[in-house]
């Protein structure tokens, strides 16, 4: 059984639950996965945050009762809206238009997403010469310095920051250093700002931390991984197709992860030779 019907009950609990408040922890649980876990695999398969899909499955249903006649406060009101002004708002950047001129729209709401249709669909066809075959290994248990930023550009943003202060304290460039996205609150993504923390491999030894950092301790783990090569060459295009590809290829073999545990979708930036590579690596047990 692969882990996409775990991530279907997800969207099947958001699907009932549209008029109530959701959060990401609520569909973790309901998808027996951890926050950090639930949170990746999410946006590999529906292309958006998890508060960008409630967002407009919302208003997509508010749409279908604009054209039954419902009064548009009322409306605004069942699907979390403060206001009819901020409903209006709302409404206008999804559809172009504000509510009150499609009550005579020619609209139906869009199918609910099927994830094994989905991840079948947009992995079918991924040969690309820039993506390895997937191997399996493992990482051993690890103490990391940690940093974290939520901003409009948080990876640049705390691998500056992490690198800088790896330098002053003499911790070398080739230590192993990984990445990985985080989820931020609903309010912090519709400011634009999105979450990624960065670790720097610490040996036995932990030197002085700077504000902002913390030391955390990683159980090691067995994972899936896939090769990007010349990452950035196209970062759009080839970062999502890798960790699709790597997705799909998890799926199809079974693997689970434990539930009981937290677990990292993790990115690993390397030079080999004249070249740039970037690991991804799909926790399994």
């Amino acid at each position: 059984m692969g882990y996409t019907e775990y991530m279907q009950k997800a969207i099947d609990y958001i699907e009932e639950n549209l008029q109530g408040p959701i959060t990401i922890e609520d569909c973790a649980r309901v998808s027996g996965f951890s926050k950090f876990h639930f949170h990746r695999l999410f946006s590999i398969h529906l292309d958006v945050t998890l508060m960008e899909y409630i967002r407009r499955r919302r208003l997509c249903h508010a749409m279908n009762e604009l054209i039954c006649g419902r009064r548009i406060l009322d409306i605004a009101m069942d699907y979390g809206y403060s206001s009819e002004r901020a409903f209006s708002r709302a409404f206008l950047q999804e559809f172009g238009q504000i509510p009150s001129r499609c009550r005579s729209a020619n609209y139906s709401i869009p199918p609910k997403p099927l994830l094994e249709e989905s991840l079948n669909h947009s992995t079918g066809g991924i040969l690309m010469d820039y993506l390895s075959e997937v191997r399996i290994d493992s990482l051993h248990t690890m103490n990391t310095a940690s940093g974290v930023r939520i901003s409009k550009d948080p990876e640049a943003e705390v691998i500056t920051f992490m690198s800088e202060w790896s330098a002053k304290t003499g911790i070398g460039a080739g230590t192993r250093r990984f990445g990985f996205d985080v989820p931020v609150s609903e309010e912090q993504q519709q400011e634009g700002l999105r979450g990624y923390e960065y670790w720097v491999v610490l040996g036995q030894d932990i030197p002085a931390l700077a504000e902002g950092i913390t030391c955390k301790h990683v159980e090691g783990c067995r994972y899936a991984i896939l090769r990007i090569t010349e990452p950035f060459a196209d970062p759009f295009e080839r970062i999502p197709l890798g960790w699709k590809k790597l997705a799909a290829w998890v799926n199809s073999r079974g693997y689970q992860t434990a539930c009981d545990k937290e677990r990292y979708w993790l990115e690993e930036v390397q030079e080999t030779g004249e070249s740039v590579v970037m690991d991804l690596y799909f926790p399994i047990e």
